[in-house]
Formats: structure tokens, C-alpha cells, sequence
């Protein structure tokens, strides 16, 4: 076996990896185990962390204990300290928002209930905030934390890029996923899928808001303003947001599922270039990373949670089936010019 009863690992668990060790091996045959797993299975115990939380994992989900790894574990967090801090600016951003707005209309804005409060009732306050966030958990399937440690990888000590434009690009991705899921439960087009296409619509604006901030590696940026001074359109190319799924006036003012988890629109963003319609799988999958911390940061109830997530869920799977087709089989090396400037 590639791991050893007592040995120090990494060990993935949800979006992140964490040092563990080895309690025991075995080799697993499929009818030992309630879940009818098979092949290399170890018993771990993460560090710090109490013995309820050991549990049996596949190899996939294990990695050598060395200096490349624990860099990729480094990567991990400071990705998703990232996406938390943007969201988290985002929502206070909204909050001035409606502070302004509560101001002119001349009523007192909610956050002020309460005055100039004790310490203690604002941090009771604060703490009543914190247990009513949102909160939403996704499981990232094994082959796909697989596929971001090697595309992390790739980037960043290759410095290797996804060759772009995509295809299927973001867009598409989501349009087949769509399809997929009518398919698989019998839905017509038009026919129950107003939360399906809000989902849809969230998960495309978000990208297309996010990814120059929160979803780019440092290697990759300058390709990123290289494709804007290629396709920002000069005055007077006419509609440049047509085709957008993510109009916000096509979807109206209605929060939905989908749409809670992405920023609003404005008019200079709709005069640049759509990532969702240049990047592919690659991208996509790391704003799944983000999404637990994003949608934190909103005020979505608990039924649009529980419908948000079950397509996060299927959605990931649909990744998962058509992981080979939709990811990129090699990354190609730039030209000595690029990683002369992206050092810069």
C-alpha cells in the first residue's frame, strides 16, 4: 500500500486538506463495507481534532506528507480566505446600500435598532447575526479534489496555463447541465424549471463578477487583461450584453435560489467581456471552493438554501460524470515574454 499504519499524511476533507494520520490500512473487497467500496482504505485521525472525527477514507483522498503538498494545502486556504473576504465585502457594501436607501426614505435603517447599544447587546447582536447566516455544505467528489490539486499544480509550479478560449466554455457547461437535469427528471423546457434556471442564472453572474478577483492565480492574470484588450468592444458595437443569461432585468427583482448567491449588476461590467463565455471547466470548479463562503454572506432562506444545494450537488456530479470531456487534457507552457512579464 501507498500509506503505512502510523504514518503522517495530508488528508483532504471538504474543500480543504489537513495533516492526519494513519491509523490503519486495509484493502477493501466490496462486501466488507456498507457502501460496497473497494480497493486501498486507511483510518485516519486529524490532527487536533477529537477521535469522533476519524473516519475511513480512499487513497484519493490522501497525500504525501512533504513540502509540494503542504504548499498545495497553503493554497487551498489562503483560496478560500480570499472568496471569504470578497464576499464579506461585498455584503457590507450592500448594507450601505441600504442604510442610503432607509436614509432618503427617511425611515431609521434596521441596523440601527438598538442605538448607541451597551458592548454586550452589540455583541449579542453580533452573535445572533453570525447564528442566522446562511450556511451550506458541499461535498467535493474525490476525482474532482484530484482535479484541483493538479490544476492548482499546474499553474503555480508549472506555471502552465488552460489554453483558452474553452470549449465547452462556462456558458455551455451550465446549458448541458440543464439539459441533463430535464432529461433525468422528465422536465420539459419551460415546464417547472423556473428554479433551475435562476441557479443557473446565479452561478453565471457570480462567475463572470468573480473571477478576475477571487478565481485567477497570480501566473494566470496577465493572460486575463491580454483576452479583455482582446474582446472589451469599441463604441458602438451595439448590444454588447445580448445572449446574456445573466440580464439582471430579465430576471426582475424576484430572489431566488440562484440569484441570492451573486452580486447585482451594473452597466460598465456589461461593456466587458464575459469570462463565463472564454473559460471552461477548470475555472468553474473552483468557484465551487468559494460558494460555502459566499452564500454566508447573503440572506437567503431556508428553502431557497435547500434548493440551491441540491443543485450544487447534482451539478458537481454532472462535473464528475463528464469530468474527461469537460476539463482540458493538457495545459500549455506561455512564452518565455509571458512568464518574463507575469513575474514583473
Amino acid at each position: 500500500m501507498l500509506y503505512e499504519p502510523d504514518e503522517k499524511v495530508l488528508c483532504f476533507h471538504g474543500p480543504l486538506i489537513y495533516q492526519a494520520k494513519i491509523l490503519l490500512a486495509e484493502e477493501w473487497k466490496g462486501d466488507d463495507n456498507q457502501n460496497g467500496a473497494v480497493g486501498p482504505h486507511f483510518l485516519v485521525h486529524y490532527q487536533g481534532w477529537k477521535k469522533t472525527w476519524d473516519e475511513w477514507v480512499p487513497e484519493t483522498r490522501l497525500l504525501k506528507y512533504n513540502e509540494e503538498n503542504l504548499a498545495r494545502q497553503k493554497a487551498l486556504v489562503e483560496a478560500q480566505k480570499s472568496a471569504a473576504n470578497a464576499a464579506a465585502q461585498a455584503s457590507t457594501s450592500s448594507d450601505a446600500n441600504t442604510h442610503a436607501s432607509a436614509k432618503r426614505e427617511g425611515r431609521k435603517p434596521s441596523s440601527s435598532v438598538g442605538g448607541r447599544g451597551t458592548k454586550r447587546s452589540r455583541e449579542s447582536t453580533d452573535q445572533d447575526e453570525l447564528e442566522r447566516r446562511p450556511e451550506i455544505k458541499l461535498v467535493i467528489p474525490e476525482a474532482l479534489k484530484v482535479q484541483l490539486v493538479d490544476d492548482w499544480e499546474n499553474v503555480t509550479r508549472k506555471e502552465q496555463l488552460v489554453p483558452l478560449p474553452r470549449k465547452p466554455n462556462v456558458c455551455e457547461i451550465l446549458d448541458e447541465y440543464g439539459a441533463s437535469y430535464r432529461a433525468q427528471h422528465k422536465t420539459k423546457p419551460g415546464e417547472s424549471s423556473a428554479v433551475l434556471d435562476e441557479v443557473l442564472a446565479g452561478l453565471k453572474l457570480y462567475f463572470d463578477k468573480s473571477l478576475a478577483q477571487n478565481l485567477l492565480y497570480r501566473f494566470e492574470r496577465a493572460q486575463y487583461v491580454e483576452l479583455r484588450k482582446q474582446h472589451v468592444p469599441k463604441m458602438g458595437d451595439g448590444d454588447v450584453s445580448a445572449g446574456g443569461r445573466g440580464d439582471a432585468k430579465s430576471r426582475g427583482g424576484r430572489k431566488s435560489a440562484g440569484a441570492a448567491a451573486a452580486p447585482e449588476d451594473d452597466a460598465p461590467a456589461m461593456l466587458e467581456m464575459e469570462p463565463s463565455k472564454i473559460y471552461g471547466a477548470e475555472h468553474l470548479l473552483r468557484l465551487f471552493v468559494n460558494l460555502p463562503g459566499i452564500v454566508a454572506h447573503t440572506s437567503m432562506d431556508s428553502e431557497s438554501l435547500a434548493l440551491l444545494r441540491e443543485h450544487l450537488v447534482e451539478f458537481l456530479a454532472f462535473l464528475a460524470r463528464e469530468q474527461k470531456r469537460l476539463f482540458v487534457s493538457a495545459y500549455e507552457t506561455p512564452s518565455p515574454a509571458y512568464q518574463r512579464q507575469s513575474a514583473m
